[in-house]
């Protein structure tokens, strides 16, 4: 390996550390980057907007669904006449134990798969 310098690539880096002599070069820099930060203001802006008019819009139906939603979650899939008896299976026997079940069979299927 030798220890001398290459004329050309010297002359490269020299070129390279000089600086730039447009000083308008920083003033376009800077005016487009203004331009992208309103452009994506601009669109966030407008993305908020309509959440906020989907929300207002949505806001009845959501909550009256949530309710509904509520109100079976708890219901017994299959009726218990002794208590004891009721009270051993009421974890498992609900709508919401059987979507928890079947969530979580579906994960473990889709790890089993795809993992």
């Amino acid at each position: 390996m030798s220890t001398e310098h290459d004329p050309q690539l010297m002359a490269l880096f020299a070129q390279a550390e000089s600086e730039l002599d447009d000083p308008a070069f920083g003033l376009k820099l800077m005016r487009s980057i203004d331009r992208e930060r309103r452009k994506t203001l601009i669109v966030w802006t407008a993305f908020v907007a309509a959440a906020f008019v989907c929300i207002a819009l949505f806001a009845t139906p959501v909550v009256t669904a949530a309710k509904m939603a509520t109100s079976l979650l708890p219901s017994a899939l299959v009726s218990v006449e002794a208590d004891w008896l009721q009270q051993l299976v009421a974890p498992v026997n609900s709508v919401a134990a059987a979507i928890a079940i079947g969530f979580l069979v579906l994960r473990k299927l889709y790890r089993r798969l795809f993992r």
